[in-house]
């Protein structure tokens, strides 16, 4: 009889719940990954979460437990490993696919499911409803100033900063990071000890410290964000607070926001019209979706932005912003196109970050209006020099 802790997008050892509770409960635990054949990805996702990976088996080779990564159907590879006497820990995760996955485990083995992919438990908001409007939910988690506090890794493990950034594919990239728990720490330290003193000033800019970069651990769980907010009070409480470090709490919260809302929502944030009522009809030009993916629509801060997603798997939050709104607003294409693309190239793609965002642009999702980002003002307002037009463009013409 063994424990089997069954990671997903917790690819972590510390604030991890089910492995906690299987290395309390259980003489034996093995850890099991599985990866997806029909998942597609860009090159960069793929190496982060090789870097990610590599990291967890050593961490968890600290604590003397194995770590198995196999490939396939999930349920029939879960079927192969598991032992009739053995009993599946793991945590619950965000996404229409991920909620049947687990309804199917809990079914067919023994298992036990935990939560801590959120900041704020689902039970701490405290109304039957999650509110609908971002403001509306701000308001009330603030004033119960309650979230769950991070537990520690079940052993003393040593977290190993990799030497050096992974060799990056771009000199220009903004996020030269290496994948994994040690690199994710290292960079919540960095971060924490300056660059968050400046972040609302900053956070619109498009450089390496400009914002916080930690969306990529968060999203496959190497960094739990309940250690990033445990973390944070404690620089605040040692340096002080400001605007700006509330402002990195005010992301945790958007965060745990479009998590809530697609978890109550279901599979609603994936059809044409979001959780609006009705049914939208969106045009599907695919020259002009080809064009806006290759970085060729004519328009020069909206192609700079689509070069550097395609080449290095990162865009700042503010270029998806005005990269979303060109495809739909200006060229009126369907939303759920620009979402998968994003799916695929993020290095950070994050199911209910990812969809709630494009479907907020789209005005199908939480929001009041329909925001607009005109890529001329945008460019003129971040980037009125031009430097990151030149840094992406190069030579080349911004011909369609």
């Amino acid at each position: 009889m063994a424990g089997i802790v069954w990671y997903r997008n917790d690819l972590r050892v510390d604030d991890h719940q089910a492995l906690s509770r299987a290395c309390t409960e259980q003489e034996t635990v093995r850890a099991l990954f599985i990866q997806r054949e029909t998942e597609t990805r860009g090159h960069q996702h793929v190496t982060f979460e090789r870097e990610t990976l590599e990291s967890l088996r050593d961490h968890l080779g600290q604590l003397g437990i194995e770590l198995t990564i196999l490939r396939g159907e999930t349920m029939e590879q879960l079927s192969r490993f598991i032992e009739p006497e053995d009993v599946v820990y793991f945590h619950r995760m965000t996404g229409f696919y991920e909620e049947r996955l687990e309804q199917a485990v809990l079914r067919q083995f023994t298992a036990c499911m935990y939560e801590t992919q959120t900041l704020h438990l689902r039970e701490d908001i405290g109304s039957d409803e999650l509110k609908r409007v971002f403001t509306a939910f701000r308001k009330r988690v603030e004033e119960s100033g309650r979230f769950a506090e991070p537990i520690e890794a079940p052993g003393e493990v040593r977290y190993v900063e990799p030497p050096e950034a992974r060799a990056v594919d771009h000199p220009h990239t903004a996020f030269p990071f290496a994948g994994g728990e040690a690199a994710g720490r290292a960079r919540l330290t960095e971060y924490l000890e300056r660059p968050v003193f400046t972040y609302k000033e900053t956070r619109n800019g498009f450089d390496r410290d400009d914002s916080s970069k930690l969306s990529a651990w968060l999203a496959n769980g190497s960094l739990s964000p309940r250690r990033v907010m445990a973390e944070l009070q404690r620089t605040e409480r040692l340096h002080g607070a400001n605007e700006s470090t509330y402002w990195l709490y005010f992301e945790l919260l958007w965060r745990d926001f479009f998590h809530l809302t697609m978890r109550e929502t279901g599979h609603r944030l994936f059809r044409s019209n979001g959780l609006r009522d009705g049914h939208l009809t969106w045009e599907t030009d695919q020259s002009a979706i080809d064009a806006w993916m290759a970085g060729r629509t004519g328009q020069p801060f909206v192609d700079a932005f689509m070069r550097e997603i395609r080449e290095t798997g990162w865009m700042s939050n503010r270029g998806r912003q005005i990269t979303a709104s060109y495809l739909i607003h200006d060229l009126k294409q369907d939303w759920r196109i620009g979402a998968r693309y994003f799916e695929q190239q993020l290095i950070d793609y994050d199911v209910a970050s990812n969809y709630g965002n494009w479907a907020y642009i789209a005005g199908v999702g939480n929001a009041t209006r329909i925001p607009r980002f005109n890529p001329e003002f945008q460019q003129q307002k971040y980037d009125p020099a031009g430097a990151f037009i030149r840094r992406w463009m190069s030579s080349e013409t911004t011909e369609k």
